[in-house]
């Protein structure tokens, strides 16, 4: 009447609890390098040291420092700080925590506060400014800011175009989900 197999799970979840660890067996400091975790065919284009996450918009109390790094597929800024006010401790599998989809940037803004201005970035376009401030518009209405107060100027210029390069491809197969397709794919003549 009734089957005594459990049923089989049919709801995946992308999301893991967070890892577990014990301060009392480890007491050496550990020596964290600041480092990306990148997908598989997933490469860095640029990069830039003391950059500043500004998390709050009226304070800079929550600011987050950390390295920003562009790669093919997203914008991860990686830190050692834990995020301020954070409730829950999930991690997803494909963006960490600070990671920004290019594919989910609608609007790319540099500022510059010592000569007042600002530039909308496209895909060719040239800054003659050093960036002070970069400001990400995304689509999922978030707006992401950081801050170059620390870090060189020529640096920051330089992530700030690979941003704008790769987030707004004049051709669509330059796209990371195009560019790094699965061995299946190309094997499905048989």
């Amino acid at each position: 009447m009734f089957s005594l197999k459990p049923p089989r799970p049919t709801f995946r979840s992308y999301l893991l609890p967070p890892p577990q660890t014990d301060d009392k067996i480890n007491s050496e400091p550990k020596i964290k390098k600041l480092e990306p975790v990148l997908l598989p065919g997933e490469i860095v284009v640029n990069e830039v040291n003391f950059v500043r996450k500004c998390i709050a918009t009226d304070t800079s109390q929550y600011d987050l420092w950390g390295k920003l790094v562009c790669s093919n597929f997203k914008i991860s800024f990686i830190t050692d700080d834990p995020m301020p006010l954070q409730k829950f401790h999930y991690r997803n599998l494909l963006l960490g925590e600070h990671d920004v989809p290019l594919t989910c940037i609608e609007q790319i803004v540099t500022v510059n506060d010592h000569k007042r201005k600002q530039k909308v970035l496209g895909p060719n376009q040239k800054l003659k400014f050093n960036p002070t401030e970069l400001i990400i518009y995304c689509k999922d209405f978030r707006i992401v800011r950081f801050r170059f107060d620390e870090s060189g100027p020529e640096s920051a210029k330089k992530v700030c175009l690979a941003i704008a390069h790769y987030s707004q491809p004049t051709d669509l197969q330059l796209l990371f989900a195009f560019e790094y397709v699965g061995k299946k794919y190309h094997n499905s003549e048989a």
